[in-house]
């Protein structure tokens, strides 16, 4: 396997441009505005979202449509059309939602989750996608009906969260910002509503976020990531139909989450494996690295492969704690 030979902050922007939804979000929002079809069943939406707000309802449903009386519609209806557009392949409703109620600034999730379902099962009217069920227990899924260029269908089945930097990461200066080369600015406080602008341990932040990490490769060559306890214990329970089809659909997740961890180990060794992981912090000021499919802080096999790309040799470890 050979190396990759750009640049490493060339290959960070590569990296951001191909899997950021920031970026892809652009692409998509160019597509669609490009298609005075689609163009006509986004002004649809927006009279759907309208008409569908104007309405009275019971107490806390008012309560919660109050507060998207303050958002622009046009923009919103954009969102729902981009949001599903990443639906080629089937979708959970709940996902779905829980992805379009970051946009709508909700101070209680749940309150903010529940909304943008109910969206989306008004926006399903302009017939740009479809909410259905497989089966009587089955999860409610979406599916996106628009097609768009070659191109853009790969980056959004490349699309996930981002893998860690092959460079040295942006320095960051205050409560808002990023590690990342072209994603935007975000809060560095982990948590709905807890961001401040009081004094936060940036120094620690960008300490930790520019040590050189490397992955295992003779231990990804060695061992197989297997099935987390939790899920294997669940296999092992399952008994009635209920259970069975929740269990294939964790199955399937967790099949997707491996295939796509993968990848990105690939990618990694490729792009001279050394990367670096950013960080936040909690409203307690714990730190956290900021990675899914490669973290040191995930399950025990993740944690495993990850190591210092610096190595150094520890002394004065008690003997009791020596191998072999």
């Amino acid at each position: 396997m050979r190396p990759i030979t750009m640049l490493p902050r060339d290959l960070q922007r590569a990296n951001e441009y191909r899997f950021a939804r920031s970026a892809i979000d652009r692409y998509i929002r160019l597509e669609i505005e490009s298609e005075p079809l689609l163009m006509e069943r986004h002004a649809q939406a927006v009279e759907l979202l309208s008409t569908w707000l104007d309405q009275d309802w019971y107490a806390s449903k008012q309560a919660r449509l109050d507060q998207l009386r303050e958002l622009d519609l046009e923009r919103l209806a954009m969102d729902v059309f981009v949001a599903s557009a990443y639906c080629q392949t089937p979708e959970t409703l709940v996902s779905i939602s829980a992805k379009l109620a970051s946009k709508l600034h909700f101070s209680d999730k749940p309150d903010g989750v529940k909304t943008a379902a109910e969206i989306l099962a008004v926006v399903c009217a302009t017939d740009v996608y479809d909410i259905f069920k497989v089966s009587k227990h089955g999860g409610t899924l979406v599916k996106s009906k628009l097609g768009f260029s070659d191109r853009l269908m790969s980056y959004i089945a490349n699309s996930r969260y981002l893998p860690p930097l092959v460079c040295e990461p942006n320095w960051v200066r205050d409560n808002r910002d990023s590690a990342y080369l072209t994603v935007p600015k975000d809060s560095l406080i982990l948590g709905k509503g807890n961001h401040h602008e009081g004094d936060i341990s940036l120094d620690i932040i960008n300490l930790q976020n520019q040590i050189p990490l490397k992955l295992s490769l003779e231990m990804l060559c060695t061992l197989d990531e297997t099935k987390p306890s939790k899920l294997e214990q669940a296999e092992l329970e399952a008994r009635d139909d209920v259970t069975a089809q929740e269990l294939r659909e964790r199955l399937e997740q967790w099949e997707l989450f491996r295939n796509e961890s993968y990848e990105l180990y690939k990618l990694m060794a490729m792009q001279h494996n050394r990367f670096f992981l950013s960080h936040k912090v909690d409203k307690r000021g714990r730190l956290y690295p900021q990675g899914y499919h490669i973290s040191y802080a995930g399950t025990s096999f993740k944690k495993a492969i990850v190591e210092l790309y610096e190595e150094e040799m520890v002394e004065g470890v008690p003997r009791e704690y020596l191998l072999g």
